[in-house]
C-alpha cells in the first residue's frame, strides 16, 4: 500500500471545491486519515479511489460519473435506512464495495461491509476542538433533540408523540429542535446536560447515526432508543437502552435514572471510551483508510467504466423499479 492514496469522496450536493462536513472531522481540518488524502471536488480527475454517499453529485453532466480509478477502488456508502431511501440493487451493484446498514433482502452485495455508516456528526465543532476538550461540568440534567417531523413510515411520529409524554411527565427534561427551541449547534443542546434522549428514525441493526454519535462528543449518556446491536459498538455502561413503543415503562426507567445520585458519574469512564471510538474508529475517514488499507493491491486497469446515478439504474433496471414503485406504495399508505 503506497504511503499517500488519493480518495474522492462525494455525495449528492458536492459542489466545485473542497468544501465538505467530512472535512472537518480531520486533524487540522487536513482531510487525511492514515493513508489516505480526501478530496471532496466532484470535478477532481486525478484520484486513486472513488468514494459516492448515497448518489452521485447533481452537478455531474447527465448524472454520469466517468470512473479515473480501478474499478475495484469504488465504496458506495448508504447513510439511510431502508424505511427512508431505496438505493436500487443495480445502483449499488456498480460499486466493488458496500458500506451499508440495510439488510442483506433489501440490498443484497457480493462485498457488502454490513455495518454502521459513518454519518456526519451535527455537534457544531472541529476534530481539533473535540479531541482537546476534556469533559465540561454539568450543570443540568437532561435534554433532548426533536423536531416537529411527523412521518408515519419511520419513527418521527411515534418520537414526537413520545417526546410531548416526556415534557408532560418530566419535568427536568429540555427539548429542542425545529419547531420548538432554536439551538445554534446540537453542542448547545449537549454540553451542560448529563443524560440526553436520542431516538433513531427507524429500528434495525447497524442502524445508529450523529443522534447517538453527537450525545457522546458531548460527554453525555444517551438514554436511547434505536440500533438494538449498538452494544456491539459501545460499552454497555456507555448507553442506556428504552423501547419508547412502551411509553410507561421507559418513563419510568428515565426518571429512576435522572434520580439516581452519582449515576452520571459512575457512566463517564464508558461514555469517555464511547467518545473515543466515534471519533477515531467510527468516523467515516477513519472506516474508508481501514478499507483502502486492507485492500488487494492487484487492481485492474482504469478503463472507460461509467457509474450511474440512482434515477438512471431504475430506469433501466425494471425489477429495482418495481421494487421502489411498491416501497413507495407502501410509504404512502402508511401516511
Amino acid at each position: 500500500m503506497k504511503k499517500d492514496v488519493k480518495v474522492k469522496l462525494l455525495h449528492r450536493s458536492s459542489k466545485a471545491d473542497e468544501e465538505s462536513l467530512y472535512k472537518i472531522q480531520s486533524a487540522g481540518t487536513e482531510a487525511k486519515w492514515g493513508s489516505c488524502s480526501f478530496t471532496f471536488n466532484p470535478l477532481e480527475k486525478n484520484y486513486d479511489w472513488l468514494v459516492i454517499i448515497d448518489d452521485i453529485s447533481r452537478i455531474i453532466p447527465h448524472g454520469v460519473e466517468h470512473l479515473l480509478c480501478p474499478k475495484e477502488n469504488t465504496i458506495l456508502v448508504t447513510t439511510e435506512p431502508s424505511s427512508i431511501t431505496r438505493y436500487g440493487r443495480a445502483f449499488a451493484k456498480q460499486f466493488h464495495y458496500l458500506l451499508t446498514n440495510q439488510d442483506e433482502n433489501v440490498l443484497p452485495h457480493p462485498n457488502a461491509i454490513r455495518s454502521q455508516t459513518g454519518n456526519v456528526w451535527f455537534y457544531g465543532r472541529d476534530y481539533d476542538e473535540i479531541v482537546s476538550v476534556a469533559e465540561p461540568t454539568k450543570t443540568k440534567k437532561i435534554s433532548t433533540v426533536c423536531s416537529n417531523k411527523q412521518q408515519g413510515h419511520t419513527l418521527h411520529k411515534l418520537r414526537y408523540e413520545f417526546t410531548k409524554i416526556m415534557e408532560e411527565r418530566i419535568p427536568e427534561l429540555e427539548r429542542f429542535g425545529r419547531g420548538f427551541r432554536w439551538i445554534e449547534t446540537k453542542a448547545d443542546a449537549l454540553d451542560d446536560y448529563e443524560f440526553h434522549v436520542a431516538i433513531e428514525n427507524h429500528y434495525a441493526p447497524h442502524v445508529w447515526t450523529e443522534k447517538l454519535a453527537d450525545a457522546f462528543l458531548g460527554y453525555t449518556v444517551p438514554i436511547y432508543h434505536g440500533c438494538p446491536n449498538v452494544y456491539e459498538y459501545f460499552p454497555k455502561e456507555s448507553v442506556i437502552q428504552i423501547d419508547i413503543h412502551d411509553v410507561e415503562g421507559s418513563i419510568s426507567k428515565i426518571k429512576e435514572i435522572i434520580a439516581t445520585e452519582g449515576e452520571y458519574e459512575r457512566r463517564l469512564p464508558a461514555v469517555k471510551e464511547a467518545r473515543r471510538r466515534v471519533i477515531e474508529e467510527y468516523n467515516l475517514l477513519a472506516m474508508i483508510n481501514k478499507i483502502v488499507e486492507a485492500s488487494n493491491g492487484n487492481k485492474s486497469k482504469v478503463s472507460d467504466y461509467k457509474i450511474y446515478n440512482r434515477k438512471i439504474m431504475r430506469i433501466r433496471d425494471f425489477p429495482d423499479l418495481i421494487r421502489f414503485l411498491f416501497w413507495k406504495i407502501k410509504n404512502m399508505i402508511k401516511e
